[in-house]
């Protein structure tokens, strides 16, 4: 008891009187790994981003946030069932999207950083389909998806996730502020994970199947997976630190 309230108590001054901050976007691709693998869930490909605080130079705590596409599928079906003169689009995606709170260490902070990483948090496998209308130009004004007439949730598990990375910084050039001052640093980064997952429930690309339309009204089947989620991501991207 007596460490973990030290250990809360280091968070907060943390939060509170962070030294540094710093920030990246980066692209992200994932191979799945052990279970995973084996149910041949193919690579996914996505955006991430960190947010992190620094106590000291050599050591931050932050906020990863991702989300990346690990299958898709289309067809084009009759706007409705008494005529296959007018199709739509149907479209379906096979989503991850996950949170983890990390540590980051950072030993050396010449032009070039290696840094070491431990993380906890959670994944989300979905899939999602939408109806889209062909013949349509989303208006950029609106909030909204113009061309999209309907969409579903087909599946949604969450995965308890952890587990570790490393990855390398290099130093591109110093901001500076009006006065001239350096006020952070622009950096490329190159960087490996991999995140251990418990089992989910998802669904996979083929794995929603349809009946004959010549049958009668079109009946659709799920075959789901269950399995753990292990992932190894690599990711490239930008970071600022201050």
């Amino acid at each position: 008891m007596k460490y973990f309230k030290i250990f809360i108590l280091f968070i907060t001054w943390t939060l509170l009187f962070p030294q540094h901050a710093g920030g990246d976007l980066s692209l992200v691709g994932q191979l799945p790994r052990g279970e995973f693998a084996v149910q041949e869930v193919p690579a996914g490909f996505g955006i991430g981003i960190n947010g992190i605080l620094y106590p000291v130079k050599e050591l931050g705590f932050g906020l990863n946030l991702g989300y990346s596409v690990y299958g898709h599928s289309q067809r084009q079906i009759p706007f409705n069932y008494f005529t296959d003169l007018v199709s739509i689009t149907e479209k379906t995606t096979n989503e991850i999207g996950y949170g983890h709170l990390f540590f980051r260490i950072l030993p050396f902070h010449g032009n070039i950083r290696p840094h070491f990483e431990g993380l906890v948090g959670l994944k989300n496998l979905s899939t999602t389909t939408e109806l889209i209308n062909n013949n349509c130009t989303d208006n950029a004004d609106t909030e909204h998806d113009d061309c999209q007439i309907a969409e579903s949730t087909n599946a949604s598990d969450n995965a308890f996730s952890y587990g570790f990375g490393t990855g390398l910084e290099v130093k591109l050039t110093t901001l500076e502020d009006e006065n001239g001052d350096s006020a952070g640093e622009l950096l490329f980064f190159i960087n490996a994970r991999y995140l251990m997952g418990a089992k989910a429930k998802y669904l996979k690309e083929g794995s929603i199947t349809f009946s004959d339309p010549q049958d009668g009204p079109v009946q659709t089947s799920f075959n789901w997976t269950e399995s753990k989620t292990d992932l190894l991501q690599l990711s490239i991207g930008l970071s600022i630190y201050f």
